[in-house]
């Protein structure tokens, strides 16, 4: 495979945040190493400086078509510096993964700058979302950890704890689907204190990228567009149906659906109702309180905003089941009769 210009691999990079919903500020480096930048995600900005290689065959010995790695060449020492998070990696082409290094493992110069990965652990990512691999080193071993770009962002966030559990990391693929007494099951095998310690923080990060999948399975659904207005722009939230506080939300595809921010506020408030078979309403008896509190400004903007019906995903697997819709109601606040007075409108 021919390596890929620094420039495409940044952008490539950029864009995975953005479509995860960071709002990304380019510093410096778009078209040399590092690639420097400011990621502000809800109330957190992260300071990344990022080197990227491509992803190509070949690793220790002969004979190994399965192996690849990354090369680290055109670069001085990596610095560690306070206050910012060094991404070490590489952009494998065939699985459209990205795969990434504990760059504190190569601070020092090496007579074979090279970094590897197995062929599997790249496709796994590319059929799980995530999955990392245990490598051996002249100085040790340490962990390879593969990513779909839809998920790069949970790993900008995660990635130091990820490389502090080693070696109980190398089985954080396999604990992506656990229920809670798998995860309790693999936190008590623990062969003593210490290791207990890294098992309880591994299920922490993965329990974080199984909140990560959400959104995209989400988005993808609907197509990047609010349900509502068609809007895109990378302006469209995945809200949660059911809400993550209550004990039976869950993050399955069926239980989010995709809004604009401002009708996503509008929802948790309980302003706007989603009701059974996809109808839509809003809260008369809210709007009567915002109006008495001087607070109903702008009403008629989200009145112009909902339709009578929203846009089903294409798929009906991912069609939001009327009695998530119906739980979703009542969490936010609609009583029974405000809902079966709603549903006789239409």
């Amino acid at each position: 495979m021919p390596g890929i210009r620094f420039l495409q691999l940044a952008e490539r990079f950029i864009a995975a945040l953005e479509m995860a919903g960071a709002t990304v500020l380019v510093i410096s480096g778009k078209s040399s190493r590092p690639l420097v930048l400011s990621v502000v995600v809800g109330e957190s900005t992260y300071r990344l400086e990022v080197y990227l290689w491509t992803i190509t065959q070949g690793g220790k010995g002969r004979g190994r078509p399965r192996e690849y790695r990354i090369q680290r060449t055109a670069t001085g020492p990596f610095v560690l510096k306070a206050g910012v998070r060094t991404i070490m990696g590489g952009w494998h082409e065939d699985t459209a993964t990205f795969a990434f290094w504990d760059v504190r493992r190569h601070l020092t110069s090496a007579k074979s700058p090279s970094s590897q990965i197995s062929l599997d652990t790249l496709e796994k990512a590319y059929a799980v979302g995530m999955t990392t691999e245990m490598r051996t080193l002249t100085e040790g071993q340490e962990i390879a950890i593969a990513v779909q770009p839809d998920y790069l962002l949970w790993y900008i966030q995660e990635y130091e704890r990820i490389y502090d559990v080693a070696p109980e990391a190398v089985d954080a693929g396999s604990l992506i689907d656990a229920k809670p007494e798998d995860e309790r099951a693999f936190i008590d095998s623990g062969e003593n204190v210490a290791s207990i310690t890294r098992r309880h923080t591994l299920v922490d990060v993965v329990r974080h990228f199984r909140d990560a999948r959400f959104r995209p399975l989400v988005l993808r659904a609907y197509s990047y567009r609010c349900c509502l207005t068609g809007v895109a722009l990378r302006l469209v939230d995945a809200a949660h149906i059911v809400p993550v506080s209550e004990p039976t939300s869950t993050d399955e595809p069926k239980n989010g659906i995709a809004l604009n921010p401002l009708l996503h506020r509008a929802y948790d408030n309980g302003l706007l109702g989603l009701l059974p078979r996809g109808r839509t309403a809003l809260n008369e008896r809210l709007i009567k309180d915002l109006s008495e509190k001087k607070l109903a400004a702008g009403l008629d903007l989200v009145r112009g905003l909902i339709p009578p019906k929203m846009t089903m995903p294409t798929s009906a697997e991912f069609a939001p089941p009327d009695s998530y819709l119906l739980k979703g109601l009542s969490v936010r606040g609609w009583t029974n009769e405000e809902i079966t007075k709603a549903g006789r409108n239409f």
